[in-house]
C-alpha cells in the first residue's frame, strides 16, 4: 500500500470517528430537565422530572408517618413528615410536594402544627405513607413557577 492510499485510508477513518462521534453527541443532550403540566381543577402543576435532572438534583423522598400521640400531648390525628420536606410559598403558606408516577411531583397544601427539631407535625397533608420529597424540594417549587435563579 502506498504512503497517498494509507493517508486517505486514515483520513475516512478520521471522518468515520468524527460522524460517528457528531451522532452520539446527540444522544449526550439532555432531554427537557422539568417538565411542567397544569393539573385539571387545581391551581397547583404537576412537575415532572427527566432522569438526569433527578440524579443531578439528588431528589431524595420519605414516606410520610402517622404521629406518635399517645405520649406527645396532642390530640387529634397528626402525620409527620421531615422538615426538610416542607417549603413555603411567598405568602407563607405552607407546602410539601409529594411523588405521584416515577420522577413526577405535585405540590400539596399541609398545615403544620408544631416543628419539633427536623420533624414537622401536620394536622393537615398527604396520606400516611404517600412518598414527600425531602431533598430538591425548592428546586421542584422553582421549577413549577419557573424561577431560574439566572439572570
Amino acid at each position: 500500500m502506498s504512503a497517498k492510499s494509507s493517508a486517505v485510508q486514515g483520513l475516512a477513518a478520521a471522518a468515520g470517528l468524527l460522524i460517528a462521534a457528531c451522532g452520539s453527541a446527540s444522544a449526550l443532550v439532555e432531554e427537557t430537565p422539568a417538565t411542567v403540566k397544569p393539573v385539571p381543577g387545581s391551581s397547583v402543576q404537576q412537575v415532572q422530572l427527566s432522569a438526569a435532572a433527578t440524579h443531578r438534583l439528588g431528589i431524595e423522598t420519605q414516606a410520610v408517618r402517622a404521629a406518635a400521640g399517645a405520649n406527645s400531648g396532642r390530640s387529634g390525628t397528626h402525620k409527620v413528615i421531615p422538615y426538610s420536606a416542607v417549603v413555603y410559598d411567598t405568602d407563607g403558606s405552607t407546602w410539601t410536594y409529594v411523588e405521584g408516577a416515577a420522577r413526577t411531583f405535585m405540590r400539596n397544601r399541609i398545615t403544620v402544627a408544631d416543628i419539633e427539631g427536623y420533624t414537622a407535625v401536620l394536622t393537615k397533608g398527604p396520606a400516611v405513607g404517600a412518598q414527600v420529597v425531602t431533598v430538591g424540594a425548592p428546586e421542584l417549587l422553582g421549577a413549577e413557577y419557573d424561577i431560574s435563579g439566572e439572570e
